[in-house]
């Protein structure tokens, strides 16, 4: 985030920040290796040395140390035709308040034939007052794999903070060879009014969602319902057939930590099934 200051007789005006990266990568007789690869700050992608059965690893950080009114974010990621890639986040992303100018962070992810990516961030901490956009969206082709998921906690529960004002917007869409296969819209714009009694988000600190997209996707329907079943039981979670190339999973909960155990370990399952990799979550994620 640049700090310069312009002073008036009132009020102290930030620049905001625009940050940007891209990551394109492909397959080389069998190995997955960088094509294109740019950042502008303070985005940055790393690079780290996969673990032992792990694809190649992204990770995505953002070096302003969060993200504040105004600030807007754009990441695309392209996965060529057999190519495989892990992409994941250096820690939880920081939404702080707002002095009433909506921040926003976009994110493209296009997957070619054969190619496969699994993208799990490590969520992101919306602070009291913050105005948040996030816009997702993934462009597979027909045959293409994607397991992709975000964690959402409203408010600093450690700090004894709630998320009781402000604005949380999460826009994603997902195409398989050029159509439309699932839009999911949220807005969280009254967040003390969610926290009524008849609200869906009655006694909800967090939430998380996860697709699994690939052509035979929907066989595994009972498989995924049986491992969430095993959550914590102040975690609620579903998962539904959106067709028969696209899982959805949620999970909602009073508590952060719970909640992303909860994940992991469907996470952890899941991989070994789907992805063919070692039923761990990636050493970034569990630091």
């Amino acid at each position: 985030m640049s700090l310069a200051l312009a002073h008036t007789d009132e009020t102290v005006q930030l620049d905001r920040t625009t940050g940007a990266a891209r990551l394109s990568v492909e397959n080389r007789d069998g190995r997955t290796a960088t094509s294109d690869l740019y950042s502008a700050q303070p985005l940055r992608i790393l690079l780290p040395r996969p673990g032992v059965g792990e694809p190649m690893t992204a990770v995505l950080a953002n070096l302003s140390g969060g993200i504040v009114g105004g600030d807007l974010y754009e990441t695309d990621i392209n996965v060529g035709v057999g190519a495989n890639l892990t992409l994941t986040a250096q820690a939880a992303e920081k939404i702080y308040k707002s002095s009433g100018v909506e921040a926003e962070n976009r994110l493209t992810m296009q997957v070619a034939e054969g190619g496969v990516l699994e993208w799990l961030p490590q969520g992101s901490i919306l602070f009291d007052r913050a105005l948040f956009r996030q816009r997702v969206r993934f462009d597979l082709a027909a045959d293409s794999t994607l397991f992709a998921g975000a964690i959402s906690i409203l408010g600093r529960s450690a700090m004894g903070e709630t998320f009781a004002s402000g604005r949380y917007r999460e826009h994603w869409d997902l195409t398989r060879d050029g159509r439309l296969v699932w839009a999911d819209r949220f807005e969280l714009a009254d967040p003390a009014g969610a926290a009524d009694a008849s609200s869906a988000l009655r006694d909800v600190s967090c939430f998380a969602t996860a697709l699994f997209a690939r052509p035979d996707a929907a066989d595994d329907l009972d498989w995924a319902r049986d491992m969430q079943a095993g959550a914590v039981g102040d975690i609620r979670c579903g998962v539904t057939a959106i067709d028969n190339n696209l899982l959805a999973m949620r999970w909602l909960g009073p508590d952060a930590m719970r909640l992303r155990n909860a994940v992991g370990t469907f996470w952890s399952a899941a991989r070994v099934r789907w992805l063919g990799l070692p039923a761990r979550m990636p050493v970034i994620w569990r630091i």
